[in-house]
């Protein structure tokens, strides 16, 4: 962690203003310090690059060491002697049955490209029964206004049938304008027992003609045909309301590297050097989602008390992430969903996220759920992974992660189903069905 950029550990961006380095600083230095439970260690990165990035002559000499070291980073890189041929490279496997994905890391690192994949489509598309509810509802509101602008009003029963008449609107209304009304569950009582008094009143009322009994039928059923179009309108006005237009098509990120979800206190506390670990990560993703313009990032996805560090959503396929910083070597997950290090078991957060990985599937039935634990390496060192194609899990070399899921999400293409962001976003956290 001594060699660790400056920048990173402020988790700003090179090209932050004075203002944002210390803003960055005073939250960082609260949450790693040690009088607040924090780590020592963690503290003294955080001093070391805020002494450095506060003094602008210090920050400009270390921007130029950056940009030297970026230089003979290049430099190292540059034709050499041909290599011993290279070892018989490791075979292909198939991830599903319709699309190679290939884990082949033998080779330099490449950047994260696909072909275009169109528009993005959202589904179900914005606004999809309002004009059909809307329509339903205004021919109904006219049918009971005739009623009661022809009905001829001699008393007090007159007046309580006009009422009871008129409530049957409060229940054809959607449920989100029928929540403003005062005394809304009253009404929808009383309008429900009228619609039941019309129907009795076929049956018992002999004095009702061919026209009678139509409008009947027409005031009883048509409120329950009214109701189902505007509770689908309704229903969808919930996820407009909250997962709107705009965030679905541009909006990709939700919540922050290191802290779940929803604050409901149920989660464990997370370490400072885990919340640093997982914004390195997060870096990683944004690649991801620069590749796939319909893919959510999900930081800190809960499904009740259990969270994850990250969930990537595209289309009908969920990447659930974990992170860990491992020494080198060649790492694969065993049948039994342990984590293996050249072929010995090794403590990994494997297990736990297989056991993600089947609560989320059990919540997300039309999904494609599978589990992916990227590996750091530690400084100087190199990994390399030989994922299952059977295993819930699969561990990716950091070096490789953004090209390994980004194959892996890309043939769902341009697609975002709302109802399963929205279960994610406001429903799984609270285990709501």
């Amino acid at each position: 962690m001594s060699g660790a950029d400056h920048y990173e550990v402020l988790n700003v961006e090179r090209t932050a203003s004075a203002a944002e380095i210390k803003s960055a600083y005073r939250k960082l230095a609260l949450q790693v310090h040690p009088d607040q439970g924090g780590n020592a260690a963690l503290f003294r990165l955080v001093q070391e690059a805020w002494n450095t990035l506060s003094d602008p002559a210090k920050r400009a000499a270390y921007d130029r060491s950056l940009d030297r070291s970026a230089d003979r980073s290049a430099d190292r890189q540059a034709p050499a002697p041909p290599p011993p041929p290279p070892p018989a490279p490791e075979p292909q496997w198939t991830w599903s049955t319709d699309q190679p994905w290939s884990t082949d890391h033998s080779g330099p690192e490449e950047p994260v490209v696909t072909e275009p994949i169109g528009p993005v489509l959202i589904y179900p598309t914005f606004g999809q029964w309002r004009i059909p509810g809307l329509v339903a509802l205004l021919v109904y509101t006219g049918l009971i206004v005739t009623i009661l602008a022809t009905t001829s009003y001699h008393g007090f029963w007159d007046y309580a049938f006009a009422v009871a008449t008129a409530s049957m609107l409060v229940v054809a209304l959607p449920p989100h304008w029928s929540r403003r009304i005062p005394l809304h569950r009253l009404f929808k009582g009383i309008g429900v027992l009228t619609a039941v008094g019309y129907l009795v009143a076929l049956f018992v009322d002999p004095d009702l003609n061919g026209a009678g009994r139509a409008l009947v039928v027409s005031v009883a059923a048509g409120m329950v045909v009214v109701r189902v179009c505007t509770g689908l309108w309704s229903k969808n006005h919930a996820l407009d309301v909250a997962i709107d237009r705009d965030a679905s098509f541009e909006f990709n990120v939700w919540g922050r590297p290191g802290e779940p979800l929803v604050n409901d206190a149920l989660s464990a506390p997370i370490s400072s050097y885990d919340v640093l670990l997982q914004r390195r990560t997060a870096n990683l993703l944004s690649p991801v989602l620069n590749a796939l313009p319909a893919a959510k990032l999900i930081h800190g996805a809960q499904l009740e008390a259990m969270v994850v560090d990250h969930l990537l959503l595209n289309g009908h396929r969920a990447a659930l992430i974990l992170s860990q910083v491992a020494p080198p070597g060649t790492y694969t997950v065993d049948p039994y969903g342990g984590l293996q290090l050249d072929g010995q078991p090794v403590n990994s957060a494997a297990p736990a996220l297989e056991l993600a990985v089947e609560a989320w599937r059990g919540r997300l039935r039309p999904v494609d759920v599978r589990g992916f634990l990227i590996l750091h390496p530690e400084p100087d060192g190199r990994i390399s992974a030989q994922p299952r194609a059977d295993a819930a899990v699969t561990c990716l070399s950091a070096r490789f992660a953004a090209r390994d899921l980004t194959s892996w999400l890309a043939p769902e293409g341009g697609k975002v189903d709302r109802k399963v962001l929205y279960d994610i976003l406001r429903r799984a956290p609270y285990g709501l069905r």
